[in-house]
């Protein structure tokens, strides 16, 4: 009795205790591997996360070991009722309304909702990154069917995601989310953390010098895809870092880049590189290291299409993992748990430039991905910042035009080539017949715009804003470049403003 009133005598003189670093965040763990409890009880003590704030699921587990890859993927209605129910329930008690913005998830929770009806099209799947369907929660989106209907209307946004989401109240994005995850072993003696899981904490608040940016393009013509995302994506993404004022190795040669020392940020093909190979595609391979070495707080993107689909151990290839550039020491990457298609892969130029002003991971993740509910995931500490952040330039892809006059913002054109005078530029602009999104099919069976580029490409005939690269034909480079902008608004531009559909109407 005594002791208790010691106790409390000694609070009421200190004060009450320092609020939390972190209470905007939640911690995901299932309780049934200890695995997954320890990676999400490092986190939070790493980075203030209060204990209240670490929730435990209860998803069954054939391997709690999670060394194999039975846990990654779960029926729609066991995420519904094991994983949505209990952190939906969570987030609703009182005292809680509001106050998360950042949802982490650990190696352990499920990866993925397998979800795909029979002989339901591509683009109509209800599979989806577990984490994807998070950010979600609250909104009538979560399990909605396909992609193209769920265009971001966070992407290439500058505004900080609190800021945001205050101006957004009925946008169905809800949360930042991030995956603590890795290779499963060897674990950590010290925490019980995979070694690869605690690295990639520990570098997302790593002090080190400045490292530089490696772009690594694949100049073959193997398929119209890799031209595209060439140009839309990896070119893009080392004009933007350049910008910034930023170290910027941006390779052109047909030979994948090695043995770079100090990464602070990669992208590139991958596996789907025509010089890759042999697996696991990363790390030593022939005496080279690929890419090479990882600074403290760097970022992975790369284009190829299942790189989050396991962390199993061993791992399983076709194509090349995220797992493997976690284990050179990235500290983030983002990731796909399933095929998103091209067009759907978070943009380079968006994720690399943000986090090099220093957006945090998880937010500049969100800004980079077109579509929402979909396969695309972040891995890493959602709040890890870049060290030495630089400002915003006023000409952002560097290609010599302002912002405030650049008629394609984020793809260099300093031609400002723009034959139809809508104020968008041929580059970014497949928006052929002006309601405000580059559409796929129309549901009145009319010509879409991919169908009207395919129609000009078929027979020849040239429509000068049909060709979008302006090399004086309508061709398949064309139709390639147009895809990545499916079910999106054209732009941005500074001349103008983006515009939902029944925006203005343009030439045929």
């Amino acid at each position: 009795m005594l002791a208790a009133l010691l106790a409390a005598l000694a609070c009421q003189r200190a004060g009450p205790p320092e609020p939390s670093p972190h209470p905007e965040v939640l911690v995901v763990v299932n309780a049934e591997s200890p695995v997954s409890l320890a990676i999400g009880r490092y986190y939070a003590q790493r980075r203030g996360v209060p204990e209240q704030n670490v929730l435990a699921l209860r998803v069954p587990l054939a391997d709690p070991s999670l060394v194999t890859p039975s846990h990654e993927s779960v029926s729609r209605e066991v995420f519904l009722r094991d994983v949505q129910a209990p952190i939906s329930a969570w987030l609703a008690e009182p005292g809680r309304s509001g106050t998360i913005r950042v949802i982490v998830t650990t190696l352990g929770v499920p990866l993925r909702v397998q979800d795909a009806a029979p002989g339901a099209a591509y683009e109509e799947s209800r599979a989806a990154a577990v984490d994807a369907e998070l950010a979600l929660l609250g909104s009538d989106q979560v399990g909605s069917a396909g992609f193209l209907g769920s265009p971001n209307p966070y992407l290439g946004s500058d505004e900080p995601f609190d800021i945001w989401r205050a101006r957004q109240p009925d946008a169905p994005l809800r949360y930042v989310v991030g995956r603590l995850a890795g290779y499963a072993t060897p674990l950590d003696p010290e925490t019980g953390v995979p070694a690869d899981v605690r690295a990639l904490i520990d570098a997302a608040q790593a002090r080190g010098p400045e490292g530089r940016f490696v772009i690594d393009e694949d100049p073959r013509q193997i398929h119209l895809g890799r031209d595209a995302g060439n140009h839309v994506f990896l070119a893009p993404a080392a004009a933007a870092l350049e910008a910034l004022g930023a170290a910027v190795q941006h390779d052109r040669t047909r030979a994948r880049v090695a043995d770079v020392d100090g990464i602070a940020g990669y992208s590139g093909w991958g596996s789907n590189d025509g010089s890759a190979g042999p697996a696991p595609y990363y790390g030593p391979i022939e005496g080279r290291l690929l890419p090479g070495r990882f600074a403290p707080r760097a970022l992975a993107v790369d284009l190829v299409s299942t790189n989050g689909r396991s962390f199993a151990v061993p791992p399983s290839y076709g194509q090349s993992l995220v797992a493997d550039l976690l284990h050179l020491g990235a500290a983030g990457a983002a990731a796909h748990a399933d095929e998103p298609a091209l067009m759907a892969v978070a943009r380079p130029a968006l994720l690399l430039g943000a986090y090099a002003r220093g957006v945090p991971a998880g937010e500049a993740f969100l800004r980079s991905i077109p579509y929402l509910g979909w396969v695309n995931y972040y891995v890493g500490d959602p709040l890890m910042q870049i060290e030495r952040p630089r400002p915003l330039p006023s000409d952002r892809d560097g290609d010599g035009i302002a912002d405030a006059r650049d008629n394609c913002r984020d793809l260099p054109n300093p031609d400002q080539r723009d034959t139809d005078a809508d104020g968008f530029g041929n580059l970014c602009d497949p928006d052929l017949d002006g309601d405000g999104v580059v559409t796929t099919r129309l549901p009145d069976g009319g010509l879409s715009d991919l169908a009207r580029l395919a129609h000009s490409k078929a027979t020849g005939l040239y429509v000068p804003h049909h060709d979008l690269d302006g090399d004086g034909e309508v061709g398949e480079s064309d139709t390639a470049r147009a895809a990545l902008f499916s079910g999106l608004p054209p732009g941005p531009s500074g001349l103008a403003p983006l515009r939902s559909a029944g925006g203005v109407q343009r030439a045929p």
